[in-house]
């Protein structure tokens, strides 16, 4: 008995052959997917695709904002990301009046946050359309219903890097 299943496993691995499974075919990407999260953030798709925002309501020729890179915390660059969102139209109203208490122009307002991140020592740099190296530019965070000035850290094309401690609404005025 034991030679006969030994002879059958033998003939087994001898004659064997791969059984290949059908093909696997990839979906085409469903895009009404990604439109139902974009509107799920109040955001159009290509802001929600590109973690941006480009329009809000009541303000016209806002520049685009996104976060530019990776989140520098500790002094180290991160593959954390700032996410980008949305404010209402009050929180827009204010910063457009704490731009003019300071002599300003509004060039974006913004929540940032950054899920389940360790902001210690944190940077974000972001991208803003229209601004030049070298130009004044001034960030300030909404505390408490307060305007408290943000730490600039460098300007240049299209790119204003900043201390970022905490989840706020913040307002770059140039």
């Amino acid at each position: 008995m034991k030679k006969f299943l030994a002879l059958g496993f033998a003939l087994a691995l001898t004659f064997s052959t791969t059984v290949c499974a059908a093909e696997t075919v990839v979906p085409a990407k469903d895009f009404s997917k990604i439109e139902t999260l974009s509107d799920t953030a109040v955001k159009a798709l290509p802001e929600y695709t590109s973690n941006a925002v480009s329009e809000m309501d009541g303000v016209r020729d806002l520049p685009a904002i996104a976060s530019a890179s990776n989140l520098v915390t500790e002094g180290k660059e991160t593959n954390a990301t700032c996410v980008v969102d949305k404010v209402d139209v009050a929180a827009i109203r204010y910063a457009q009046q704490k731009a003019g208490q300071v002599g300003g122009t509004m060039l974006a307002v913004a929540e940032l946050s950054a899920p389940g991140v360790n902001l210690v020592d944190a940077q974000v740099a972001l991208t803003i359309e229209g601004v030049a190296a070298g130009d004044t530019v001034s960030v300030y965070k909404s505390v408490k219903g307060e305007w408290t000035a943000v730490d600039v850290v460098a300007v240049a094309e299209n790119t204003v890097t900043i201390k970022f401690d905490s989840k706020g609404i913040y307002t770059v005025i140039k």
